[in-house]
């Protein structure tokens, strides 16, 4: 009988975990068991994660856990960006040009901080988020507070006879607007106020108008306008500084034709307070409502900047003459966010459906609707990332009740199936925060954050990286998974900001996030630290029971061979022989031994003489520790040994 002959298992070309099946013996040769605090950026194997570190928030008034943030980019200057950041306790601060501020809110955020969502849109900072005021709120850099979007319809103007005098006894009815000006420019201006008829006792000098009380939005002036009958038309009489109280009208109505006609009856009308909000090229569209009894199934849809006049703010209002739209009011749930566009279109998330919005190009009804599922919806907006899929098209991801979906030029897509095991455990009754997400484009990796179990915020982050994600079947995406934990992973909040912070900051991004470890946590993630903010993390490649002999034979493993990075860093691995019956475990220090080297192929001395059914391997770091590593391969030697018997 010859001899048994020689072979090499070799570990390399890591394409993820798969946690789709409780039978290791499934998961195929390009795939692990577990992928823990790794990914498969530069190695081929994969790589210990980046740590983080903390970002110093002192001197931003902030107190509480960090529960909102956003990048904010006030013009086309992509190194004058802003950092935002919203507190539990409702504080809001301002990171630019190398300061901190703490503007003030119009109206004080009454709801939870972590469900405000910002939106940078026309130099502003547009904020969803619940309050006493059923409107949105915006950063507007010119007032610099947090004002109401818009103003508000003022009551209808009183009005008086006033002198003594011959003018004629001829009814009118009066109208008034407030509006906010820079200079001789017009940016913003209420809804007309309903109109007051008024009869002049044809003793007087006038009709004393006299303007509504103040609606207290920052408005600058006030119009009053007239007309001849009840039905109008209703023309501009004066535009008044709000200082001044009254107007003196001694024109007769028949010649009130010869002003400026009003605008229409909604032309200036009002965002509701509305739940999320996304730019659309030159639109803001908002859905939802904070508002109680509000339309939590209607999208809003604003003008378009510059409509008005070159200097009005369109995008501050929702004309009534651009229908908005409902998506089954009181059916299936809420709207629970927006994203996009895929190829031009919005995509409108319900909790168990999602519609696409594509445009028309007629002015009144810009978007038309089609579902796309009425069974499958999504988390929240904060979950919602638009990053690329393999070939690198624009795709859009989010998180649904029953795992991550894809929205591509292929249509949509499931993504669960490698992560199924941890998805179970999913708590979609979290009374924080259940998930949320970004796309860390330098890396081309999608991050969430998912609260599991009985907890009731984030402390695991799930990682797609979008270039190993392939389509094996209609509607099915797989690989590219890792599963992330430590205290990087405990986020309430997540976005992106830039790499370098100062009185200018950096183009390359890096994820950041609210760490609810503690009060005034701000942590930037993937970075070259080797902790989490002081706090080391394990890191582990754990593969499947392999029956290198085959399923019918026994087989003996030699040592093994692992060809990773030259660091100060000892890697552990263990051996398991017939699923757990015994293990062994060594380390091998991967210190250079040349002194030039970059890569490093070493023995691990540890293997099993003995026969086995089975064999796993697990490879990274022996417990938490503060180190870096990357692996290209590991190979094992083994031998196929005699059939197995009873």
């Amino acid at each position: 009988m010859s001899a048994p002959k020689r072979q090499r298992e070799v570990f390399t070309g890591l394409r993820g975990r798969d946690g789709s099946t409780a039978d290791a013996i499934e998961i195929p040769a390009h795939k692990a068991l577990e992928c823990l605090n790794v990914d498969f950026y530069r190695a081929a194997l994969g790589r210990k994660r980046g740590g983080a570190s903390a970002f110093s928030l002192s001197g931003s008034g902030l107190s509480g856990v960090i529960s909102a943030g956003c990048r904010h980019v006030p013009g086309a200057d992509l190194t004058a960006a802003e950092l935002w950041l919203i507190d539990s306790a409702g504080t809001v601060a301002r990171y630019a040009a190398g300061a901190w501020s703490n503007p003030t809110l119009k109206d004080a955020i009454t709801g939870n901080a972590w469900d405000v969502q910002m939106v940078s849109f026309n130099g502003k900072l547009f904020f969803c988020y619940k309050s006493a005021v059923d409107r949105l709120h915006v950063w507007d850099p010119t007032t610099g507070d947090i004002r109401r979007t818009g103003l508000a319809t003022p009551a209808a103007p009183s009005v008086a006879n006033t002198g003594a005098g011959t003018y004629a006894a001829t009814a009118r009815w009066y109208k008034q607007a407030y509006r906010y000006k820079s200079g001789s420019s017009i940016q913003r201006q209420s809804e007309w106020s309903e109109a007051v008829a008024f009869t002049p006792s044809g003793t007087g000098t006038a009709a004393r108008v006299t303007k509504a009380a103040s609606i207290s939005e920052g408005e600058t002036h006030w119009v009053v306008a007239g007309a001849a009958e009840v039905s109008g038309p209703f023309y501009e009489l004066s535009e008044i500084a709000v200082g001044t109280t009254t107007y003196d009208d001694s024109a007769a109505p028949s010649s009130y034709s010869g002003n400026t006609a009003i605008s229409t009856a909604g032309a200036h009308a009002n965002w509701t307070s509305v739940k999320c909000l996304l730019t659309d090229s030159n639109r803001l569209l908002g859905a939802g409502s904070h508002a109680s009894g509000g339309k939590n199934n209607r999208l809003w849809i604003s003008g378009i900047p510059g409509t008005t006049s070159a200097a009005f703010f369109d995008e501050e209002t929702v004309p009534t003459t651009i229908a908005p739209i409902d998506f089954d009011e009181n059916d299936t749930g809420f709207i629970t966010g927006l994203g996009g566009p895929v190829e031009n279109q919005i995509i409108v998330f319900k909790s168990s459906q999602r519609w696409r919005l594509i445009p028309t190009s007629i002015a009144e009804t810009p978007y038309r609707r089609k579902p796309i599922s009425k069974v499958v919806g999504s988390l929240r907006q904060q979950a919602i990332v638009m990053a690329e899929d393999e070939a690198g098209n624009p795709a859009l991801y989010d998180l649904s009740p029953v795992g991550p979906y894809r929205l591509g030029p292929n249509g949509m897509a499931r993504l669960v199936w490698d992560i199924k095991d941890i998805w179970d455990t999913v708590n979609l009754g979290a009374t924080t925060v259940t998930a949320h997400g970004v796309f860390h484009a330098d890396k081309h990796q999608i991050w969430w954050w998912i609260a599991t179990g009985a907890l009731n915020e984030p402390a695991v982050k799930i990682v797609f990286d979008t270039r190993l994600g392939r389509v094996v079947e209609a509607g099915s995406v797989r690989d590219g998974w890792a599963k992330h934990t430590g205290e990087s992973a405990k986020a309430r909040c997540s976005f992106l900001f830039s790499n370098t912070v100062g009185a200018t900051t950096s183009r390359d991004l890096k994820p950041y996030i609210g760490q609810h470890g503690g009060n005034t946590r701000l942590w930037k993630c993937d970075t070259s630290d080797t902790d989490d903010a002081g706090t080391a993390f394990q890191a582990l490649i754990t593969f499947p029971d392999r029956h290198f002999g085959g399923i019918d034979r026994k087989c003996q493993t030699f040592e093994p061979l692992v060809l990773g990075s030259v660091g100060s860093h000892t890697l552990t691995a263990s051996f398991s022989r017939d699923y757990g019956a015994e293990t062994r475990t060594a380390t091998v220090a991967m210190a250079a031994e040349v002194g030039a080297e970059t890569r490093i192929l070493k023995t691990i001395e540890a293997g099993f003489t003995a026969d086995a059914v089975a064999v796993s391997m697990a490879i990274g770091d022996g417990s938490a520790v503060a180190s870096a590593w990357s692996l290209a391969a590991v190979v094992l030697p083994y031998e196929a040994r005699e059939a197995v018997t009873a």
